[in-house]
């Protein structure tokens, strides 16, 4: 596959999205895609970026935020999602993909881009270390539950065994 084409992503891009993110592991209606990038794009120090191959069909999207530290003067750049399809893994998008989201951290003042993987991403992790990240540090995540008392929409995706119900169970004890 030649270089693909990097671009902002548009709501006109939904379904292709909604299967790309359920690659992922994020069954996600494609209806609701043009609001959430609509959210995205108008929060600054945010950006969605999708991939074309050279028949212009979208093959894979990332996603790229920059938020300010106390720590720090500069801000931290967090890659929050990327997945390319099936069909196109191992062709240069995702490197594309990954290697424009850092000219746009760096074009933004930050001097590092961090990412969270689950533990279950071996070759995800493979991926990253053989573009010079470092495993740094550990995520660790609270799966909050609405008032009542049910899963957050979207699921409660936690790993844990018993997921956000086993969460629940245990914050009551």
């Amino acid at each position: 596959m030649d270089s693909p084409t990097i671009r902002p992503a548009s709501s006109d891009d939904a379904p292709t999205l909604g299967r790309l993110l359920e690659q992922l592991g994020y069954p996600t209606d494609p209806a609701g895609i043009p609001q959430r990038i609509e959210k995205l794009h108008a929060r600054p120090g945010t950006m969605v970026l999708v991939a074309e191959n050279e028949d212009g069909a979208l093959v894979g999207v990332v996603t790229v935020h920059l938020f300010q530290t106390l720590h720090a003067n500069e801000p931290a750049a967090w890659l929050t999602a990327l997945v390319v399809e099936k069909e196109a893994r191992g062709q240069g998008v995702g490197s594309a993909l990954v290697a424009r989201a850092e000219e746009w951290a760096i074009e933004h003042g930050a001097l590092r881009l961090s990412l969270t993987s689950a533990l279950h991403r071996e070759s995800a992790h493979e991926f990253y270390k053989a573009r010079d990240y470092e495993h740094t540090g550990v995520r660790l995540t609270k799966v909050f539950v609405n008032r009542s008392g049910a899963a957050p929409r979207g699921g409660g995706r936690s790993s844990r065994k018993g997921g956000a119900k086993g969460a629940r169970n245990r914050s009551r004890g």
